[in-house]
């Protein structure tokens, strides 16, 4: 058997331990500030590996690879291996003289003890957990029946699961679980035969001891490639009694879907790796939300699950190799009902829980919580949906037809891939203004900045192309290049990078890491990539669907980034075309309305279904006409 380093190192696609010696490594203890915990691993396992080991939270985009420059650490004590050339290329002249590291390219040769202050703010991230709010009819899968049993008798020697099956007219061919046998005989002998019966249609769940039809509550989750959301319901009334939501702890393994998707593909323990850490959260997230309302989990009997391909695929332990290449097809897509516990989730033990259709490998569940809760597919007008997380889903059209494609651009919009990037989180600039030729800055929390989120770069950005900062081509002028007043109240702010120069968001003194928070050249590039993709993924949908941006009649801003970026910055930037006739609604965490939704009504299960069915995929990748339309929309 591997030992726990070995195995944490493997998962993170980190350097093998122990190569060229004897089999049995020498052990180190890294001890981690200021989190005050420790672990023992191998000699020249990884600080990642440790630190993982550990529980402590590092922000590891590229899965581990070296390659985004986020697991920063600092070396208090001890001793770590040479700089690889990533970090020569990665960290600057000052950091590496601080002692500063990347935790996935520093093998441990002795004890140590590190400095974790980069990653410290994910634990306290922000999470949308919102959505939009429609009116259902409540219908939902599981319902209970209160029942009074009489005592068998001489004259009347039925069995008691007949008696209960002729208790409860209009249902037909009813089959119980043996769950709901073995539990019978107890029920029976509370006072008056008093019981009540849990039914999922026509299959017969539980029985319980006198009256619990009061207590009948559905637990919904959003599993998003950054983040998890779940909902506690009361599936009588469809009120919502918790809230609880984290981040996805397979971020550890890799930031983005293709990390996870590839880790997973290579071997079993890995896929298991990453179905044991989303399946522990969703439970974590359930107890929460739980203990919030003053429940028992077990009083939950139906779950409803929504997630990307990858995200469905990982939860349920299937193998996701499939997504990682050509023609990216998926295990399964259909609607699935199962057993909860056969998916490792802790509710009551006869509990069930669907899985909502994925449309396509790259267009999943989420993409039809969306479409279930904003009701694009029952106008008779053309709309938009537009999910940009981790990931960027776009969905067109009405009853009469509807088109969805999917671009890999959302990690910049999440601070990835940026030189400060980070998640909305404790010290991220979320949002700057432009008042009288001056940038201000509004950050999350009470604390100094730390860098920069999604929605504060994207208006950042149209920030500085509105002062002619940056022209349309996404090129950052020099200083001499700016218009007088420009260049009088922000000219000193444009700086030499290695990456192709930069602009001061935010000096030195007023940052928490000492560093000034910096928007580069290349940072600017990543933005035009992500926001290349969008708009030419919805101008080839309108292009398909032939319909002009006059004939748009809406605009539907769903995930965390679209609720949180402001609409006037997204068309400043050419996130999206303009639509005259639109109105740009942000409507939140839709994909777990829709997941709610689905628990609360069997018509929107059967909605959801249909929904997979009829929503036509466009696969970008084969289309001739995007390289022009994306290299188009680039321009800002």
């Amino acid at each position: 058997d591997q030992s726990a380093g070995e195995q944490a190192d493997r998962f993170l696609c980190l350097p093998a331990v122990g190569k060229g010696r004897s089999n049995v490594a020498r052990e180190v203890r890294v001890f981690f500030r200021p989190a005050g915990r420790s672990v023992q691993i191998p000699e020249r396992a990884t600080v990642a590996a440790a630190a993982n080991l550990a529980g402590v939270a590092l922000e590891q985009v590229c899965g581990g690879k070296g390659t985004c420059g986020k697991c920063k650490v600092r070396l208090l004590s001890g001793s770590l291996g040479p700089l690889t050339d990533a970090e020569r290329r990665l960290l600057t002249p000052t950091e590496v003289t601080g002692g500063v590291r990347l935790a996935c390219q520093a093998p441990v040769l002795q004890d140590s003890t590190v400095e974790v202050g980069w990653a410290a703010v994910a634990s306290t991230v922000s999470i949308l957990v919102d959505g939009v709010h429609e009116a259902v009819a409540l219908d939902p899968p599981v319902r209970k029946d209160r029942l009074e049993l009489p005592p068998a008798t001489l004259q009347d020697p039925t069995a008691a699961y007949a008696a209960l099956r002729r208790a409860l007219p209009g249902v037909e061919d009813l089959s119980p679980t043996i769950e709901a046998l073995r539990a019978l005989p107890a029920a029976l002998a509370a006072p008056g035969g008093l019981l009540t019966a849990v039914r999922w249609g026509n299959l017969l769940l539980a029985v319980e001891p006198g009256d619990t039809s009061q207590a009948l509550l559905g637990f919904a989750c959003d599993i998003g490639t950054t983040t998890v959301v779940g909902y506690l319901l009361d599936l009588r009334t469809g009120e919502r009694l918790g809230v609880a939501s984290t981040l996805n702890p397979q971020t550890r393994f890799g930031d983005d879907v293709v990390s996870r998707v590839e880790l997973a593909g290579r071997d079993a323990a890995g896929l298991e790796a990453l179905r044991a850490a989303i399946v522990d959260a969703i439970n974590d997230l359930l107890g929460q939300a739980a203990a919030q309302a003053g429940v028992a989990r077990e009083q939950v009997y139906a779950l409803a699950i929504v997630g990307n391909t990858a995200m469905h695929h990982l939860f349920l332990g299937l193998n996701p190799r499939s997504l990682g290449h050509s023609p990216y097809v998926p295990v399964v897509a259909d609607p699935l009902e199962l057993p909860a516990r056969d998916a490792g989730l802790r509710a009551h033990p006869a509990a069930r829980l669907l899985v909502l259709p994925n449309i396509a490998g790259f267009v999943g569940a989420d993409t039809v919580g969306v479409l279930l809760a904003t009701r694009l597919l029952e106008s008779d007008q053309v709309r938009l949906a537009i999910d940009i997380g981790t990931n960027g889903e776009m969905a067109l059209g009405s009853r009469a037809r509807m088109l969805a494609c999917s671009t890999a651009a959302g990690p910049a919009f999440e601070g990835a891939q940026l030189s400060h990037g980070m998640r909305a989180a404790e010290g991220a600039i979320d949002h700057v203004d432009l008042r009288e030729g001056e940038l201000v800055l509004h950050s999350i929390g009470r604390g100094k900045l730390r860098g920069i989120c999604g929605s504060g770069v994207v208006d950042a950005i149209a920030a500085l192309r509105q002062l002619e900062v940056i022209d349309a081509t996404g090129r950052l002028l020099r200083p001499d290049e700016l218009a007088p007043a420009t260049r009088r109240r922000l000219g000193q702010r444009l700086v030499p990078h290695p990456q192709g120069g930069a602009f001061v968001l935010a000096p030195a003194e007023e940052t928490a890491t000492g560093a000034p928070v910096l928007l580069t050249q290349r940072d600017i590039r990543q933005i035009q990539l992500a926001k290349g993709a969008i708009r030419a993924g919805i101008e080839i949908l309108m292009k398909e669907l032939g319909v002009a941006p006059e004939q748009v009649a809406g605009v539907a801003l769903a995930g965390a980034f679209g609720n949180y970026i402001r609409p006037e910055s997204a068309l400043t930037i050419g996130l999206m075309p303009r639509f005259p006739g639109a109105q740009l609604t942000p409507v939140g965490n839709a994909a777990g309305a829709g997941a709610q939704v689905a628990l609360l009504s069997r018509q929107a299960w059967r909605d959801a279904a249909a929904i997979a069915t009829q929503v036509e995929y466009v696969e970008l990748s084969l289309r001739q006409d995007f390289p022009q339309m994306f290299m188009d929309a680039m321009m800002f």
